[in-house]
């Protein structure tokens, strides 16, 4: 079965790569939200698994108007990863918002000591990573592998969009990532979801007081020690039809397995915060929260 699956999944990839190009603003719109109301009506595992989600971040019941409205954000960004490598630069540039303090302090500390950016599942980050490298901000990622076609795949698409890409499971990942620091390029790492291992117990914290237990991965905070270089979190969600960046306050570094746990709480309040302002443009479809979440104060 798993076989059949993979092998629909690449035609259905291959011919995303073929139509995304095509399409328009206006039909990738449409196709978004009609794609949307249908995997809304059907429902499933990934889809009450979302519900879930942001019933904890939002602090409220959700009904079906914010899960259409997560799945057609969770389309239109595959329609534009898809699309990206013949987008021209102005395209990608027009559509990103930028935060001017936060990028201010990126530049100049990549300048001098380094960066790491830690992103939430948000928005568009392929996007963003587009943006940095054309904006003279090199990025250096880490992409889940979980099927070679589909690994080598995306990490052409993203490489001819100037990113270098690392397989999660490529033993000297640390390594390359700290020379990537060396070498003047922006790391940036998806730091909200596990991809592999053991992460770092930390406090989610939601609407109306009260946190959710999470397990967020140490390597943001790990890079950024080992390297001295700057840790920020970014996240992303959409404006019409453009994409909105936010950089937290830098995290201050902290020595000791405590520190590197106190490090992701930081971005853990970050995300949790931008979650909650934007929860239809946070696509986490897996299961997140890792123990009992508070309940609100009608019961649900």
């Amino acid at each position: 079965m798993s076989t059949v699956r993979d092998a629909v999944n690449r035609r259905l990839l291959a011919a995303g790569w073929e139509l995304g190009p095509r399409l328009g603003r206006r039909s990738s719109a449409g196709l978004a939200a009609a794609g949307a109301t249908l995997a809304a009506r059907v429902g499933g595992g990934p889809v009450e698994q979302l519900r879930s989600n942001l019933q904890v971040v939002t602090g409220r019941p959700v009904g079906d108007d914010l899960v259409r409205a997560g799945l057609a954000s969770y389309a239109r960004t595959w329609l534009e990863v898809l699309s990206l490598p013949a987008w021209s630069a102005s395209r990608v540039l027009a559509s990103v918002l930028t935060d001017p303090v936060g990028e201010a302090l990126l530049r100049r500390e990549h300048r001098t000591r380094g960066a790491v950016v830690a992103l939430p599942h948000m928005g568009n980050w392929d996007m963003v990573g587009a943006w940095a490298c054309l904006t003279g901000l090199p990025v250096t990622t880490v992409a889940e592998q979980l099927a070679d076609p589909e690994f080598e795949a995306f990490t052409r698409a993203r490489s001819g969009l100037g990113m270098e890409v690392l397989s999660h499971r490529d033993p000297q990942v640390l390594t390359r990532l700290l020379r990537a620091v060396e070498g003047g390029r922006v790391v940036c790492l998806m730091a909200d979801r596990l991809m592999a291992g053991r992460g770092l117990d930390v406090d989610w914290p939601v609407p109306g007081g009260g946190s959710a237990s999470v397990a967020m991965p140490p390597g943001p905070a790990l890079v950024a020690r080992r390297s001295g270089a700057l840790l920020v979190g970014l996240a992303c969600h959409y404006e019409g039809d453009r994409m909105r960046m936010r950089f937290s306050d830098p995290v201050e570094h902290v020595p000791g397995r405590d520190g590197l746990s106190a490090m992701t709480q930081q971005l853990a309040g970050f995300f949790a915060a931008e979650t909650s302002r934007h929860p239809q443009d946070w696509h986490m479809m897996q299961p997140f929260f890792t123990g009992p979440v508070p309940v609100s104060a009608d019961g649900s």
